[in-house]
């Protein structure tokens, strides 16, 4: 009977064990896959910027040669 009840306890363990590893393994699988969701939208949002920064820059480009045009004809 003891016997029987230590197979049990320690089978039962064993499948709380097997368990606990494979619900920490979803869990940390999940973050690294939430992690690099987040890196492409922080990429995403750095491209933007980059891109409103160069348009920026085209029109201040543009907007200073009509100054300067302004400036020789006056």
């Amino acid at each position: 009977m003891e016997s029987n009840k230590k197979g049990n306890a320690s089978l039962i363990a064993g499948a709380l064990g097997g368990i606990s590893v494979g619900w920490i393994m979803k869990s940390y699988l999940s973050k690294q896959q939430q992690l690099e969701e987040h890196r492409s939208i922080i990429q995403r949002v750095k491209d933007f910027e980059s891109k409103l920064y160069e348009d920026g820059k085209k029109r201040a480009n543009v907007m200073e040669d009509i100054k300067q045009e302004v400036h020789r004809k006056v």
